[in-house]
């Protein structure tokens, strides 16, 4: 039944009619995706998320090094002299969004996803935070 057909009160009516309209599906995943690479529209802090619930946040403005080794261990490093070292594996595209102010978490994987070890993805083992001056 088409939507003109519907008997419908005339708040409902109104409400109804001030929502504006509707792209088709295929507009609204390329708006999406146009966030997702979005170009220089950097996140402002950096959030830590530990396993226990814990999190802390640094602003990525203060963001002054990204050390990554190959073994799989990222270290960040804060003008306060604040330094992060994250543990995991597959680390390199973690390292990349970071470096490029897009990362908007660092989580610690719970003892089930480190389990999965599922390919492509960063898993982060462990993060130390050491503080600065």
């Amino acid at each position: 039944m088409a939507d003109s057909n519907l008997k419908r009160p005339a708040h409902l009516r109104e409400i109804l009619d001030k929502v504006g309209p509707r792209h088709e599906p295929e507009v609204e995943d390329a708006e999406r995706s146009l966030k997702e690479v979005r170009g220089a529209v950097p996140t402002p802090m950096l959030d830590v998320m530990f396993r226990n619930g814990k999190a802390r946040s640094f602003g990525y403005a203060f963001l002054k090094e990204v050390e990554f080794d190959p073994g799989d261990t990222l270290t960040l490093k804060f003008v306060g002299g604040e330094e992060i070292i994250i543990e995991g594996r597959g680390l390199a595209r973690l390292r990349q969004s970071v470096r490029l102010h897009r990362a908007d978490e660092i989580r610690e994987s719970s003892e089930s996803e480190l389990a999965l070890q599922v390919e492509g993805v960063s898993q982060v083992e462990s993060i130390y935070i050491t503080e600065g001056d």
